[in-house]
């Protein structure tokens, strides 16, 4: 009994030892590999035609437009701001300085949003259409406000960190999507 319990304890103190050789198994780690598929799109902002030129690199890089978009930006004392910026936050709904909302805003600055013409509540049938009829003229507090289908269309497909430019350049007198041949927008 003694040599059956001797071999026993050995065999246990074997099986212990193995155990500490064999590696235990790591803790599986979690990666998000689900990658942002949608395209790149860059955004210009014409400030003084009121209107958002939707553009896609092509294959040699060239900006090519793709969709315009009638806009209203800020009115005096409240412009929309100059320079470049990419997309952050994105809100179905989303309340407003001024206590009104905007409908499929995409932050792009600071305070400063891609959104809808705004609503007095947070429902659909609530639209400010005095401010709907002002769309192509200056008028937000700085925002840069679009009819629904517009402000949701950059809500789907601008995936964040789209570049948003608002270009103080000669290029603003020209609709970027005329294929004129003068047209400085269109790259030869």
């Amino acid at each position: 009994m003694k040599k059956i319990l001797g071999r026993l304890s050995a065999l246990v103190l074997i099986c212990t030892t193995l155990a500490l050789a064999i590696p235990k198994p790591v803790q599986a780690i979690t990666v998000d590999t689900q990658i942002d598929t949608r395209p790149t799109y860059v955004l210009y902002v014409n400030r003084s035609l009121n209107c958002v030129t939707v553009f896609t690199p092509d294959a040699q890089g060239n900006l090519a437009p793709i969709r315009s978009m009638v806009c209203s930006c800020g009115k005096q004392g409240h412009g929309t701001p100059v320079g470049t910026y990419s997309t952050s936050d994105y809100y179905d709904w989303r309340l407003m300085i001024d206590g009104t909302y905007g409908r499929y805003a995409v932050r792009f600055n600071k305070h400063i949003l891609f959104h809808s013409v705004p609503y007095t509540a947070k429902s659909p049938d609530s639209l400010e259409w005095d401010q709907y009829n002002l769309l192509g003229q200056s008028a937000s507090l700085g925002c840069v406000r679009l009819n629904v289908a517009d402000a949701k269309w950059i809500y789907e497909n601008c995936k964040p960190g789209s570049v948003i430019i608002d270009p103080e350049s000669p290029k603003r007198g020209w609709d970027p999507t005329d294929d004129h041949a003068a047209n400085p927008w269109i790259t030869q």
